[in-house]
């Protein structure tokens, strides 16, 4: 048996080994029995063409953490087996090593995010996407210092404005230029939760990005998800979908186009009618009250003439579709089920 890499070993009491990794490897020790759970193994490892299993993992003396492993016991089943040899452990650096690139890349991305928040927002995504970060976040924090620039250049411009001096044109310009941008971009960045660049970013990718013989991330490129080619709505779906939307007005025709729209889509009545019947009957009745109290007498008598109408069309729509008043305002909007 032979350590790899940077590991070491020692020998302890009886088949015991006990191997001192400078890295974790993420092997689980055995769990003891107990008076309510049962004993679980540790990770099985196949070392040198013999099983072992990780009965302890510790924090070493001088860090780092150790395993203690012996032989696996045969009452006991592998379901996972952990290769420990030359090819696996030079894989566990490797990824080690990605990580902590990954993990400063992702804290030198942070902490200038009031610089990567300006990049264009394919760009914003595929930083994310290597580091692991949340673009829309450095947006935000970007919008926040040119908001801080936005300020100081205002308090600026009144600087020479309590000195009675005309402050300068390309000031006044700048100045109403990112604070439109910025405006702009904390609407998109808030509502949509998205990453969103500024020109000034744009401008100096584009000249990196040539500089670079365009081996970085295009800028003009179309980030994931916005290139989707959404195919052609079948015409029988749009009518269903339009069926759902105007069903509500469908109920107001007459009895015999209800029943024509049932034959040809599928409509039913009853899934509708009730509710927009009790809606006209309580504002109806609103209308019966409120004509009362203003003293208008033909008003009264229309909002009664309604009232008794969905009265009439609640008790018999029961059995069948009925009609109302309504139907002929309705009908220039429901012209294509008819």
């Amino acid at each position: 048996m032979r350590p790899y890499g940077s590991d070491r070993i020692r020998r302890a009491a009886g088949e015991r080994v006990v191997l001192a990794s400078r890295l974790s490897k993420g092997w689980v020790p055995r769990a003891a029995k107990t008076l309510t759970s049962a004993e679980f193994p540790g990770t099985a490892v196949l070392w040198d063409e013999q099983y072992f299993e990780i009965v302890e993992a510790r924090v070493g003396a001088a860090g780092g953490v150790e395993y203690v492993l012996e032989p696996w016991r045969a009452q006991h089943v592998m379901r996972v087996v952990e290769q420990y040899d030359e090819a696996s452990e030079a894989a566990r650096i490797a990824a080690h090593r990605e990580h902590v690139a990954r993990e400063k890349g992702r804290k030198a991305a942070n902490a200038f995010a009031l610089l990567t928040g300006h990049l264009p927002a394919v760009v914003q995504n595929a930083i994310a996407d290597d580091l692991g970060l949340l673009p829309a976040r450095l947006t935000f924090v970007s919008i926040l210092g040119e908001y801080v620039v936005v300020v100081g250049f205002f308090l600026w411009i009144v600087s020479h404005v309590l000195r009675r001096e005309p402050p300068p044109l390309a000031l006044i310009i700048v100045t109403a230029l990112l604070a439109v941008e910025s405006t702009a971009r904390f609407v998109v960045n808030f509502t949509q939760s998205r990453p969103i660049g500024s020109s000034a970013g744009l401008f100096a990718y584009i000249v990196w990005w040539l500089l670079t013989g365009r081996r970085a991330t295009s800028p003009f490129a179309v980030a994931k998800g916005w290139n989707v080619v959404i195919g052609a709505t079948p015409d029988e779906r749009k009518m269903h979908d339009l069926l759902m939307m105007r069903e509500p007005l469908l109920t107001l025709l007459p009895a015999r186009e209800q029943h024509r729209i049932a034959e040809r889509f599928g409509y039913d009545y009853r899934r509708q009618s009730a509710v927009i019947a009790v809606g006209i009957l309580v504002f109806s009745l609103i209308g019966v009250a409120s004509s009362l109290a203003r003293d208008a007498p033909m008003a009264f008598l229309v909002a009664c003439a309604l009232a008794g109408e969905q009265v009439y069309r609640l008790a018999v729509m029961r059995r069948r579709p009925v009609g109302s008043v309504f139907g002929i305002l309705v009908r220039p909007f429901v012209r294509k089920f008819l």
